[in-house]
C-alpha cells in the first residue's frame, strides 16, 4: 500500500507537467497493490483524463474520486490493482463532506484472504483545531465498533508528525507558516507542535506502522520550499487494533529523483494476508 501526496496534480506554473509523467514512471516501477493520492488537482478536467492516464500506464483501476469541496480543489483517489485486490464496497464521501479535504472509504479483499477497511484522506493543514475535528470522526473505526472487529487502514497526509516523533525547530520557519503547525500559547506565543490529532487517533487504538516495526520515523516532507526546509513527517499509514499483527514492512521512498516529483515523499506499507502469531 503506498500513500502519495502529488503536489498540485503534479502540474507546475504554466502547465508544465513533467512532474506528473515522472510521478507516473516512479508508480509504474513500484506496481503497489493499493494507491492512496492526494491533492490531484485539475484533474477532474476532461473527464479525468489524467487519472485513468495514471492507472492505465500502472495498470490499476480507480475508484470514483473523492471531490474537495475546499482546499482548492485538492481531490484524492484511490486505485486497486486488479489482480491481488477485489472491491466490496466505496464511499466518496464518507463524512458527507465533515473534512476540508474528504474521506474516502473502501472494503477491499486482499488476495483473496484478508478483507479490510481503507480509509482515505487529507487532514486539514489550517491548524489544530481543524486536525482534531477530523479526527475525531476517524477514532470510531480504531478497534471493535457495534461487535463488529473492523481490520482498517488509514491512508494519507495527515498534515501532523507522529506521536512520538522528534520536536522540530518551528522556529526556522516563517512565522505566518508556523500556526499550521504549533500550539499558541497562553502568553500569545507560538509553542510547540500541536500534535492533539495524532494522540487522540493513538490514544482511541490507531497505530503507526513504522511504530510498530521499530523503525525510525523517516521524513515525508520539509525538503522543498526554501521557507520550510525543515525535515519532518507528514504522511502515514495506520492500522487498528485488528491489523497491528499483519504489517510486515514499511519504507518511505526518499530519493533524489522523489525529491523532484512532489514537495511529500511517497510512503509504502506492506501487509501480510495471516497475521503472525505474537
Amino acid at each position: 500500500m503506498v500513500t502519495f501526496n502529488i503536489r498540485t496534480g503534479g502540474i507546475d506554473s504554466g502547465g508544465i507537467e513533467d512532474r506528473r509523467r515522472g510521478q507516473i514512471e516512479f508508480l509504474s516501477d513500484l506496481a503497489p497493490d493499493v494507491l492512496a493520492l492526494q491533492e490531484l488537482r485539475g484533474w477532474e478536467q476532461g473527464d479525468w483524463w489524467r487519472l485513468w492516464e495514471l492507472a492505465n500506464a500502472v495498470g490499476m483501476v480507480p475508484l470514483p474520486p473523492v471531490m474537495s469541496r475546499s482546499g482548492r480543489g485538492n481531490h484524492l483517489a484511490l486505485l486497486y490493482r486488479p489482480e491481488t485486490v477485489r472491491v466490496l464496497g466505496h464511499d466518496a464521501d464518507a463524512a458527507r463532506q465533515g473534512f476540508y479535504h474528504g474521506l474516502g472509504r473502501v472494503r477491499l479483499l486482499l488476495c483473496d484472504e484478508l478483507g479490510i477497511t481503507v480509509l482515505f484522506t487529507h487532514l486539514c493543514f489550517l491548524g489544530g483545531d481543524e486536525r482534531l475535528a477530523e479526527a475525531r470522526w476517524l477514532t470510531g473505526y480504531a478497534d471493535t465498533y457495534e461487535g463488529e472487529e473492523q481490520r482498517v487502514v488509514l491512508l494519507g497526509d495527515l498534515n501532523t508528525i507522529g506521536v512520538g516523533d522528534p520536536e522540530p525547530d518551528w522556529s526556522r520557519i516563517p512565522a505566518n507558516l508556523r500556526s499550521r503547525h504549533c500550539h499558541l500559547t497562553p502568553g500569545g506565543k507560538f509553542g510547540a507542535t500541536d500534535r492533539r490529532a495524532i494522540q487522540l487517533l493513538s490514544e482511541a487504538g490507531w497505530r503507526d506502522a513504522f511504530d510498530l516495526l521499530g523503525l525510525e520515523p523517516h521524513r515525508t516532507a520539509g525538503y522543498w520550499s526554501q521557507d520550510e526546509l525543515l525535515d519532518h513527517r507528514s504522511d502515514m499509514t495506520l492500522v487498528n487494533q485488528h491489523l497491528t499483527r499483519h504489517i510486515s514492512g514499511a519504507v518511505v521512498h526518499d530519493t533524489p529523483v522523489t525529491r523532484e516529483l512532489s514537495d511529500h515523499l511517497p510512503v509504502e506499507a506492506r501487509l501480510r494476508t495471516r497475521a503472525v502469531t505474537p
